[in-house]
């Protein structure tokens, strides 16, 4: 098992030596700025392994799993890339394989609910296969670690512990390598370095690094500069710099989503644009600036009304087009009757309209849902989507060679490999719980469903008579005709 932790800062004062303290097995934080970022990244062999998880994934080629939290908070190059709240995996299995104990990991180890089976339940992309789940909380993931770690391995189970304040967590299977990476992301959301500590644990020794934002070297690269140190190896720290390459970086811009009210069957969603609309690279003309939506199974957009054959209704909503959408498409289709997960949706928004802002408007649709007693509202959740500019780069070779890089978001197939990412962060909005949105939706109340079902056949009846009183009508003015002819 190899660790490594590293704290970003945006002041260049941050990584000054003397605001830590480096022992034989002990790194001491004395002063950090609130704006520091904190990655932990553990690499476990394929034999450290529990039973069930190794059985899991002996069939899949590779997995990448997100879990995200949901709350707001600002980002740091390079840690800037988001994914929409919730928990998402992307797995490939190995050819002529099914990993149909998945879904039974996945409701273990992270509690999901809804993952039935592999092959119903997740949905196919271009390279693998996708499942969705809007999970809120790690608490699960950790008490699963927890369990699995000895009473007296406090240094660990403090670090399980930590992952529920976690902004995202990253779990990543290579079954070549036969390697399992667990990483994790503390935002700068207060102060709460200092005085803290990273102890070495004993089976394995801790690689640390605190480095800085400095001007980059090229427009599509990144320079960090601050020194690293190995606890139990190093006796001092050792300075370093170096420039890369990066596939994620942040963008000034924010974003905001809100739902247009009343709702109804066709909820509408709001994006707003806040900031300057423009490309964020010299490559203007070869910039487009996309919108990402992870939709559940009761929510979906009608391909057919946001077609490009549809350019006004397009071009109304500030739509230059949608890209792709796949998953649960069905236009009549109750929420019983689907399988999978949901859908994903990306956007490309037209930004001709707006230059210091710009609003975009996506109708979905409600699917019919199971009724119940005593109430004839139900509350939806979705997750906000994941808004980005992706642009042409000249230097996307050298991009996976960064340490930070960071893959598999849910919209990378959807785009050539010759592109980087500028990502808009989200900011609060007054009805939203951080990047979680919901919506009050009507279904069928069982209490009324007798006197709904003899109404029903009364319309239904009285509609029947009514079309036969019609044709007997015409009937007899038909014979009153032909015996005024005679006559």
């Amino acid at each position: 098992m190899k660790q490594r932790s590293t704290f970003i800062v945006s002041e260049s004062h941050g990584t000054l030596p003397e605001n830590f303290s480096l022992n034989k097995d002990s790194f001491i934080i004395k002063a950090l700025p609130p704006s520091a970022v904190r990655e932990d990244r553990v690499t476990f062999g394929i034999h450290e392994l529990p039973t069930e998880i190794r059985g899991a994934l002996g069939s899949c080629r590779e997995v990448h799993l997100k879990l995200t939290s949901g709350d707001i908070y600002e980002s740091i190059d390079p840690y800037s890339s988001r994914t929409p709240a919730g928990l998402h995996m992307f797995l490939s299995p190995e050819q002529g394989t099914s990993p149909d104990s998945i879904c039974q990991l996945l409701e273990k180890v992270f509690g999901v609910n809804g993952c039935q089976d592999f092959k119903s339940s997740f949905i196919e992309i271009p390279g693998g296969y996708q499942f969705y789940s809007p999970l809120r909380s790690a608490s699960t993931f950790v008490r699963y670690l927890q369990n699995h770690l000895s009473e007296r391995d406090t240094v660990r189970r403090s670090e399980a512990q930590s992952l529920e304040n976690a902004e995202y967590i990253d779990v990543t299977y290579d079954g070549i390598a036969q390697t399992l990476v667990l990483s994790s992301v503390h935002s700068p959301n207060h102060s709460k370095w200092d005085g803290s500590s990273i102890t070495k644990a004993k089976t394995s020794g801790v690689e640390l690094g605190v480095l800085g934002n400095i001007a980059p070297m090229e427009e599509e690269g990144l320079t960090l500069a601050g020194f690293i140190a190995e606890l139990g190896e190093s006796d001092d720290f050792e300075p370093t710099m170096f420039s890369f390459a990066s596939r994620h970086h942040r963008s000034e811009s924010t974003f905001s989503l809100a739902t247009a009210l009343p709702t109804g069957l066709h909820p509408r969603l709001k994006l707003s644009i806040h900031g300057p609309v423009k490309p964020p690279s010299s490559y203007d003309n070869e910039c487009t600036l996309n919108a990402y939506f992870t939709l559940p199974v009761t929510l979906f957009i009608d391909k057919y009304q946001l077609s490009s054959d549809n350019q006004q209704l397009l071009d109304s909503l500030n739509i230059k087009r949608v890209k792709a959408i796949s998953g649960e498409t069905d236009l009549e289709a109750p929420v019983w009757t689907r399988e999978k997960w949901g859908s994903r949706v990306l956007v490309e928004v037209d930004t001709k309209k707006g230059e210091n802002g710009i609003e975009l408007e996506l109708p979905l649709h409600l699917r019919y849902l199971e009724p119940q007693y005593n109430d004839t509202t139900r509350k939806v959740d979705f997750a906000w989507p994941s808004v980005f500019w992706a642009c042409r780069s000249e230097q996307w070779k050298k991009m996976a060679v960064s340490p930070f890089d960071r893959l598999h978001l849910g919209w990378e197939d959807l785009f050539p490999e010759r592109v980087m990412y500028y990502h808009l962060s989200p900011t609060p909005h007054e009805r939203s719980e951080g990047t979680w949105g919901s919506i009050d939706v009507p279904v069928l109340g069982l209490e009324n469903a007798k006197m709904i079902k003899i109404g029903t056949v009364a319309a239904v009846g009285l509609g029947f008579l009514w079309v036969l009183f019609k044709i007997f009508l015409a009937k007899l003015g038909s014979i009153r005709e032909k015996e005024l002819k005679k006559e």
